[in-house]
């Protein structure tokens, strides 16, 4: 056996589809094998996998061992001269393989080698080529030396930024994504070292590797596609504790004690400083417009009344309280009406300033107050209006990532392919989306041609394209790759029609029929979703206590009644959930746990019935529903 092709995966089952079908189209003409190692995932994948992949050598483990002992497994397992470790979300090119081999044959002595990855954008991942972080190569990393020069030859070291990401090259540290190996090394220095869960064993063993007079090369004439992390989502808090926990590891294992001693102290400081700017950055990226208006609906009105209040008999400190109140209340007015929620759109934000317009007018209605006084409400109105849409407009504008005020659900789409698998490419988006925006195709014929790669960023420009989807039964993936890299400058979204047609994949995002339920505008887990369903729990668990002495004779369960009402206020439960049953192949939406189900009193239902129940909810989700569920389940509301 020439390759034994190793892929853990844990609950990415549309990625892991789509990366098995590039690898088996990789090994014609290879004595090869492919072996899936399933951390028990929950999401279909080994069902998948035994269907539509029987050749695959499959190890289903009862729980999630982590990445180094599945890897572990299946390379034991393995008779291969070489194995590769691969990332379920990569999507490797017809050549890869055989370009790989022909160069490891050449090269004896190397032990180890990785290829070029982009990522779903088409951009350069630095990661592809890396140095060994030693304390000097972390400080620097760590203080963020190497984002400021990344192609210094001390500062950049983490990443070998002065190496040419198109040069051949004797490198320190491969990366995990896809890790060529010689099993002949692997026996001599030792496989993944376990006591790694996830990340640091490639570090681990990249440097085994060349401890063990073997060499460890960057070869970037083979290139894949990584979608960097679609199991593990890098900008999270655990990411930053579990990614320096493994740099502890390593630098405890490998380095003196003295060094060991400082690194760890670095690499603690690290911990919290990550941690806490992740949750920093967190809350400034979800609190931005809320904290601009508040500043704007403040400072402005101030500034304009203060002149004027002793015209309009108000002291300075009142002015201030005044706008104070009157500024809250409009930013909570805002956000109830979605304001705040993504993508932007100036309507609700208007919504927002109505309402609190006219809470204030009846206010001072009912105060007896002059039509003075209406008209400075007036004013105000105008001015908040003008400052919020002005904030949201300059944020578009300047192209701050997040605050595009163009809608979501309707992209302007370019398909490459046959007619046919346009066809099907675009239905499919348009159902995902809600529609589309402008609709392009363009043929193989023009893809393939001389200057296909001109012709395509000629069209994205002249038509404003947001996605440029390649038809994969039509295109080759290889081809596709190049494309990509090609059009990294263009910003336009790349995604890849499978060729099942079940499925429409590209950074962050998987979208098939079965995903309708997880779309933005009409969610359970959207903006407006979330907001609705969160007052309707408030709501109802306050009228519930209010009413207890009277309500609680028409419950069964009284005391679970109160306690649910309590549990529901607090946030640790919802008043409607799922109703328990069996997996989909792709998840719902999470949502908290339910006293009620959208099947409330139906005990005897088919599994297919509990999906089908648990889906329409998550797609269409309403508050009127929520109501009619509660009133129609009365009676079980103190259920466990």
């Amino acid at each position: 056996m020439k390759l034994s092709v190793i892929v853990v995966n844990y609950n990415v089952r549309a990625y892991l589809e789509q990366c098995l079908r590039t690898v088996f189209t990789a090994l014609e003409g290879i004595e090869g094998d492919v072996f899936v190692v399933d951390n028990q995932s929950t999401d279909g994948s080994l069902e998948m996998v035994r269907e539509k992949f029987p050749l695959v050598k499959l190890i289903a483990n009862a729980e999630n061992v982590g990445f180094s002992r599945a890897n572990n497994q299946a390379i034991r397992a393995s008779d291969a001269e070489y194995v590769v470790l691969l990332n379920p979300d990569t999507v490797v090119g017809e050549d890869v393989f055989h370009k790989v081999i022909g160069f490891l044959d050449s090269h004896p002595k190397a032990g180890g080698l990785g290829v070029k990855m982009i990522d779903g954008t088409g951009h350069f991942l630095p990661e592809s080529k890396r140095g060994l972080p030693t304390p000097a190569v972390a400080f620097y990393k760590i203080i963020g030396l190497t984002r400021l020069f990344p192609r210094s030859r001390v500062f950049g070291r983490y990443h070998l930024g002065h190496l040419p990401e198109d040069d051949t090259a004797r490198i320190e540290i491969l990366s995990g994504a896809c890790m060529f190996l010689r099993r002949k090394t692997l026996d001599a220095v030792g496989l993944l070292d376990e006591s790694f869960f996830m990340y640091g064993e490639d570090i681990d063993l990249s440097y085994r590797i060349t401890l063990g007079g073997y060499e460890n090369w960057y070869f970037p004439e083979a290139r894949i596609i990584h979608y960097k992390g679609e199991s593990t989502k890098k900008s999270s808090v655990n990411y930053v504790f579990v990614f320096y926990n493994a740099m502890a590891i390593f630098a405890q294992k490998h380095f003196t004690r003295r060094r060991t001693d400082l690194l760890s102290l670095l690499i603690t400081g690290s911990i919290y400083l990550s941690a806490a700017g992740a949750i920093v950055t967190r809350f400034l990226r979800r609190a931005l417009l809320p904290i601009l208006d508040f500043g704007l609906l403040f400072l402005v009105p101030w500034l304009l009344l203060r002149t004027r209040g002793e015209a309009l008999g108000i002291s300075d400190q009142e002015i201030r309280a005044l706008i104070l109140q009157g500024s809250a209340l409009c930013i909570a007015s805002i956000a109830l009406f979605g304001g705040y929620d993504h993508p932007v759109r100036l309507i609700n934000v208007l919504k927002g300033i109505a309402m609190t317009t006219l809470v204030a007018l009846l206010f001072e209605w009912a105060s007896g107050e002059t039509w003075r006084g209406i008209a400075v409400i007036g004013e105000l109105a105008l001015g908040a209006t003008v400052l919020t849409l002005t904030a949201r407009v300059a944020l578009h504008l300047l192209r701050v990532r997040g605050y595009s005020l163009r809608s979501l659900d309707r992209k302007r789409v370019l398909s490459i392919g046959s007619e046919d698998e346009n066809r099907h490419a675009l239905a499919l988006l348009w159902q995902t989306h809600f529609g589309l925006g402008r609709q392009k195709q363009m043929s193989i014929s023009d893809a393939e041609a001389p200057d296909g790669l001109g012709l395509i960023r000629r069209r994205i420009r002249k038509h404003g394209i947001d996605e440029v989807v390649f038809c994969a039964k039509d295109i080759a993936w290889g081809r596709i790759i190049a494309l990509m890299e090609g059009l990294r400058k263009t910003k336009a979204m790349f995604k890849i029609a499978q060729p099942a047609r079940e499925f429409v994949i590209g950074p962050n995002s998987i979208e098939s029929l079965q995903d309708l339920d997880i779309m933005e505008l009409h969610a359970v887990t959207s903006g407006a979703g979330k907001r609705t369903k969160r007052l309707v729990d408030i709501m109802a668990s306050l009228l519930l206590l209010v009413l207890s002495p009277l309500t609680i004779w028409a419950v069964k369960d009284k005391e679970g009644l109160i306690r649910n009402a309590w549990n529901v206020l607090l946030g640790r439960m919802s008043w409607v959930g799922y109703r328990p049953g069996p997996e989909r192949s792709l998840k719902l939406p999470v949502i908290k746990s339910g006293i009620l189900d959208p099947l409330i009193g139906e005990e005897a239902v088919s599994d297919s019935m509990i999906i089908r129940a648990n889906t329409a909810y998550a797609k269409d989700y309403s508050p009127w529903q929520d109501l009619q569920l509660l009133i129609r389940g009365f009676r079980f509301l103190g259920q466990g």
